[in-house]
């Protein structure tokens, strides 16, 4: 009977001695040892995701503008009436205040006062030159001592819209002789400098 209570008291203390080593500290680094280097790491993956982040800026991008066209055009005297749907088609750079766009293409469709539709691709324009400014999502372009446009951009700056409507008549005493009707969309999407801007069935 006592060599029975010995033994039993034997296995009390091995298995006190079992839970004291499993709730002891470890012998190794302390969690708090390394905060330094876990405060540097979530740093720069700190940054890393503020530099990843869209922008919407236009500064130094290009892209692929289309211009689509309307004016509709009425002769008061001649009772005579006129249609033209363009699309424009420009390479269109951002750079240090300056909007620059090459033009690529003008095709034309021009219904006459009879109902006839002439298709046309009209001579190069040439260089469109201007100047911007950007607040935000909205891009206001100037074209010199000439119209200007108003833009907007997407969050990550990889398309710009604007649309305008206007209304002009000649002469400008009553009653006028000729009235002109103006409706223009402006796409931009971005492009990169060496791809090409085609129309879709070029």
């Amino acid at each position: 009977m006592r060599s029975l209570n010995v033994l039993f008291l034997i296995a009390v203390i091995l298995f006190a001695q079992s839970a004291t080593a499993q709730d002891s500290p470890s012998s190794g680094a302390s969690p708090f040892q390394n905060i330094q280097t876990q405060l540097d790491e979530l740093a720069a993956r700190t940054l890393a995701l503020e530099n990843s982040a869209p922008t919407s800026s236009v500064e130094g991008r290009t892209y692929c503008f289309v211009l689509n066209l309307q004016v509709m055009r009425g002769r008061a005297n001649s009772e005579t009436e006129e249609l033209q749907s363009n699309v424009i088609r420009r390479t269109a750079t951002f750079s240090d205040g300056m909007f620059e766009a090459s033009h690529l293409s003008n095709t034309l469709n021009n219904q006459l006062d009879d109902g006839t539709v002439v298709a046309d691709d009209v001579d190069p324009i040439g260089l469109l030159v201007g100047t911007y400014t950007q607040t935000g999502s909205k891009v206001d372009i100037s074209f010199g001592a000439g119209p200007t446009a108003n833009w907007y951009v997407s969050a990550d700056g990889s398309a710009i819209h604007g649309s305008s409507i206007s209304y002009a008549a000649f002469p400008r005493g009553l009653p006028p002789v000729v009235t002109v009707g103006t409706v223009r969309n402006w796409t931009l999407i971005e492009t990169n400098p060496l791809d090409v801007c085609d129309a879709e069935s070029q």
